[in-house]
């Protein structure tokens, strides 16, 4: 018992040193400036701001090293409000390590100097000079005893400033025990280093409310396992999305000392060691403390009690840290419904193969449809394959109760690569940072299944539990397709027909026919012989593709159809289509394609002047390399026909906004164009096609992606 005690003191010691508050700082930039950049070994141009205050010089000139000698003599040049000196230096004999490098002339000033240093090494040091601190002395490279030190230091104490990490180390070690669970520790610093390295490099972007949400839910979940109220067993899935997140968190640690890249890898792997010191440290104390419960004979009497204030304490942590989502709902995760319904799908039938297996393979198939989708493949029809593929599985549960192995196994992992296809698609189109967000929003699916699959782990397959959850993932589902149809198809349909086509589904047309031939019929013979007759499981699949495949359908001449005929609302529908196509049209990247869609909307004498001004204002104003696409076009006011230079041609005033997404190399922001003015329709052919536009107003405003 005494060294039990010993033990416990000792770390907790040891931990408390790990414990040193971090400081935080931030960069700030300056109009006055000296920038040095080496160009070759030893060679460095020098770029000097000075700013101009109330039409006068700030009289400050650089303090350089003895060792530079210039190569050439400043050339000045400058604007009105600053003054610019460039110059290069020759600093070969010995290098700027150790050297100070300042400004003279700050003294009762209260300009700061912004000093910024780029190295072939790749290194590059930034420091304010003001008049109190006018110097700087660039610091050696890191040794790497340097690195192990402070690399091993800054990992453990930041996994120890964790306080939700302490509790679910807590929980597991009296709740879960150390004796043969080894891999769940091993399972969670892998997720825990996973989520560093993935999150150092940009390839995994998390909220940061997502590890204490999960640290809480399992810790919830430990707890109503200690105490005895659940016999379930404990999935090592469920340790893995907590992990990532962690090491999601671990990686945005900010580090003073400039580093190379490769003692920036080396900096990791040895921060990756402390947070190893740091978990083990956790483990050991809290193991320690359970020791000494069980040598006082105490532990079995209060496991319980401890459990449910555990388990009290999380649930009321939980609801704490899920308040942020009703005072900021914004803040929720942008995931699209029907990716939610597959996570849901996945965590019913996740019990017939061991979970961890289902999560995993999951992680990989879905990964390998991000990984095409960024590199520019998007799987044709992703969306309808995967509510098929949702339906489908539901109504089998749902009449049968259990899915066959084969259908099983494409539903894991073609489901899988058609959910990581469609989520990379959503945030490359509506996200910054579309690959490291798509990553963290598949770690929360994992995090998903694991959760609500382990609740019902042994459940039987039939249970009335996956027969509600069947019903509320087929209910869902069908408020998707609606959904879908309402904002897409119908307005399809509409725009078709007033265009002089008639669509009709040939696809949908044969499948319900095929449906209704393959319906079990329940004939004299059955009920004589007293058979039952076979549930329609094959024949309610076809309906379900049947109506899943309705957008896709052939487009016939209406030879009922007379363009000049339309009212005033299908001219509606005829503005707003044709402006629609012709903004939308901007969206293609080969010309080609560009101009034959411009030409079906736009009167050909037009075309090259529509061409020219349009692309024009949607890219006006913006940076090199930003990216701009059309996402939607609304007719706002359409007035009656105030012109009518023949009878093929009418002239309205109208009103119509163009909403366009701009992406930035690291954000994405919204632009709304709104116009006003004529616009010209003409009966080609007996199609409706732009012949003029004359603007007589337009305003634009830039709209942050979160207000959308």
């Amino acid at each position: 018992m005494t060294k039990s005690l010993h033990k416990l003191f000792f770390f907790l010691i040891l931990g408390i040193c790990l414990l040193r508050p971090a400081d935080f700082r931030a960069d700030i930039v300056f109009p006055a400036r000296m920038e040095l950049t080496e160009t070759e070994s030893g060679v460095f141009d020098v770029l000097f701001t000075l700013p101009v205050i109330n039409g006068k010089v700030l009289k400050a000139s650089p303090v350089l090293p003895d060792s530079c000698n210039n190569i050439t003599e400043p050339e000045i040049t400058g604007t009105a409000y600053s003054k610019v000196l460039t110059w290069k230096i020759d600093c070969k004999e010995q290098q700027l390590y150790g050297k100070q490098i300042g400004i003279e002339g700050l003294q009762g000033s209260q300009v700061e100097i912004l000093l910024v240093i780029n190295l072939l090494d790749g290194r590059s040091y930034n420091k304010k000079l003001s008049p109190a601190m006018a110097y700087f002395e660039v610091p050696f490279p890191p040794t790497t005893l340097e690195l192990l030190k402070f690399g091993s230091f800054n990992g453990a104490r930041a996994v120890l400033t964790q306080p939700y990490f302490y509790l679910l180390i807590f929980a597991m070690i009296f709740f879960l025990g150390l004796t043969g669970q080894k891999r769940f520790y091993l399972l969670l610093f892998s997720g825990i280093l996973a989520g560093y390295f993935l999150g150092s490099f940009e390839l995994m972007k998390s909220p940061g409310w997502t590890f204490p949400l999960t640290a809480i839910s399992i810790i919830f979940l430990l707890a109503i396992k200690g105490a005895g109220i659940s016999k379930r067993n404990f999935s090592l899935l469920l340790l893995l999305a907590p992990g990532l997140f962690l090491g999601n968190v671990l990686s945005l640690q900010q580090i003073e000392t400039v580093m190379t890249p490769g003692e920036q890898l080396g900096f990791s792997v040895f921060f990756s060691l402390g947070i190893a010191i740091g978990l083990i440290l956790a483990i050991l104390v809290f193991y320690q403390l359970k020791q000494l419960l069980v040598s006082f004979n105490v532990f079995e009497k209060i496991i319980t009690p401890i459990s449910i204030l555990t388990g009290s304490l999380a649930f009321g942590l939980c609801i704490f840290e899920a308040s942020l989502f009703w005072k900021t709902p914004s803040m929720l995760p942008q995931i699209p419904g029907i990716i939610l319904l597959f996570f849901l799908l996945l965590a019913i039938i996740g019990k017939v193969r061991n979970l961890l297996a289902t999560g995993l393979s999951f992680a990989v198939f879905s990964t390998i449809g991000l990984i095409l989708l960024m590199n520019g493949f998007s799987i044709p029809y992703a969306e309808i394959m995967l509510l098929a593929l949702i339906f489908v599985c539901s109504m089998i549960l749902l009449l049968k109760g259990s899915i066959p192995k084969l259908l099983l196994l494409v539903s894991i992992t073609f489901g899988s690569l058609l959910a990581g296809n469609i989520l990379a698609a959503f945030a490359n189109d509506n996200l910054s940072f579309p690959v490291g967000r798509s990553v963290g929003f598949l770690v929360l699916g994992l995090f998903l299944i694991s959760i609500l699959g382990s609740f019902r782990t042994n459940r039987p397959a039939s249970g009335i539990f996956e027969k509600i959850l069947s019903t509320a993932q087929l209910a869902f589902g069908i408020i998707l397709v609606i959904q879908l149809f309402s904002n897409q198809y119908f307005e399809g349909i509409a725009s078709e027909y007033i265009s002089g086509s008639l669509p009709i589904p040939v696809i949908s047309l044969v499948l319900v026919i095929a449906a209704v031939i393959t319906w079990p019929r329940n004939r004299k013979v059955h009920r004589q012989m007293k058979l039952k007759s076979r549930k329609p499981v094959f024949s309610l699949s076809l309906f379900i593709l049947a109506i899943l495949l309705l957008p896709f359908h052939i487009g016939i001449n209406n030879p009922w159809f007379e363009a000049k005929d339309l009212d005033q609302q299908g001219m509606k529908l005829i503005m707003e289509n044709v402006l629609s196509n012709t903004y939308s049209a901007f969206n293609e990247e080969n010309e080609e394609k560009l101009f034959e869609e411009l030409s079906r909307n736009v009167d050909a004498d037009l075309l090259d002047n529509i061409y020219l001004d349009s692309r024009r204002r949607l890219n006006m104003g913006l940076r090199e390399g930003a990216e701009v696409s059309v996402q939607e076009v609304e007719l706002n006011s359409l007035g009656d026909p105030e012109i009518q230079t023949g009878s093929d041609v009418l002239e309205y005033p109208a009103q119509w906004t163009v909403t366009a997404r701009v992406r930035h190399l690291k954000h994405i922001h919204y632009r709304r164009n709104s116009y006003s003015g004529m616009v010209a329709l003409k009966s080609i052919d007996n199609k409706w096609k732009i012949s003029k536009i004359s603007l007589t107003s337009e305003d634009r405003k830039v709209i942050a992606a979160s207000s959308l």
